[in-house]
């Protein structure tokens, strides 16, 4: 009798044993394991995407990325030049260099977010010099202030471009790109400082349209703007903004 009760025994425990198994393997509440498994996937994804991306236009992503950790970090700008002396139109890319002249970067940047240069034109071209522009084809436009000069850290070689200057801290909007093959050495001991150079499109401004030389009168430029140019120098070359390369040649760029 004991015997037979010691295999009864034995035969529940093996029963509740093989019980135990099947319930470790298989899932007795379904919904509960599912719903389990979406929160920690959801938890890992928030996890990965603490920082949002915009996939649509990783372009402008990135270079806001790059203008809130340092706003006056180097940019790329591209300029669109119409009306060349071919009658053609080409681009041109710019990379300003904060190191070299912080102040002069820092308005350039202030400018080039405005659009102050859009529909711009060289309205003076001196071959083997330069080629000069920066003045608002709308008079209207508020004329920006001057600002003061940097130390010339980099030379003028072909290539760079430089703010204009009329005297001591009188930097406001007018460039010129120099195009001279030996570049310009003699504008660094006169206080010319570079913010930057042409990296893409040496060829284009070779192109640009300089007929008219130094003709056109600036102060005409200044109160009358393109009217004043469409009139007595049509065949200027002018610029405008693009938006469909990255200046971004597509990295951390603005645009003209």
């Amino acid at each position: 009798m004991q015997r037979y009760s010691l295999l009864k025994a034995g035969a529940a425990l093996i029963f509740i044993c093989g019980f135990v198994a099947v319930l470790i393997n298989s899932d007795p509440l379904p919904g509960v394991r599912k719903a389990a498994l979406r929160h920690r996937r959801k938890a890992q994804s928030l996890q990965q995407d603490a920082v949002e991306r915009d996939f649509r236009n990783p372009v402008e992503t990135f270079d806001n990325n790059i203008r809130q950790k340092d706003p006056n970090a180097g940019r790329k700008f591209t300029l669109e030049l119409a009306s060349l002396k071919d009658g053609e139109s080409g681009k041109i890319v710019i990379e300003t260099k904060p190191s070299w002249s912080p102040l002069g970067v820092q308005r350039f940047h202030e400018l080039m977010d405005d659009k102050f240069y859009d529909q711009a034109k060289f309205f003076r071209v001196v071959d083997d010099f330069i080629v000069q522009f920066g003045i608002n084809g709308d008079p209207k436009k508020p004329k920006p202030s001057r600002i003061k000069d940097d130390e010339v850290k980099q030379t003028n070689s072909r290539g760079t471009v430089t703010f204009a200057m009329a005297g001591k801290n009188s930097r406001t909007s007018q460039l010129f790109i120099n195009t001279r093959t030996d570049g310009n050495a003699f504008l660094d001991k006169q206080g010319f400082a570079p913010i930057g150079e042409v990296i893409v499109g040496m060829d284009v401004v070779d192109a640009i349209y300089n007929v008219y030389g130094e003709k056109p009168d600036q102060g005409q430029v200044q109160s009358r703007g393109n009217k004043y140019l469409d009139k007595e120098a049509s065949k200027l070359t002018s610029g405008h903004s693009s938006r469909g390369s990255t200046g971004v040649v597509r990295d951390c760029m603005g645009y003209f």
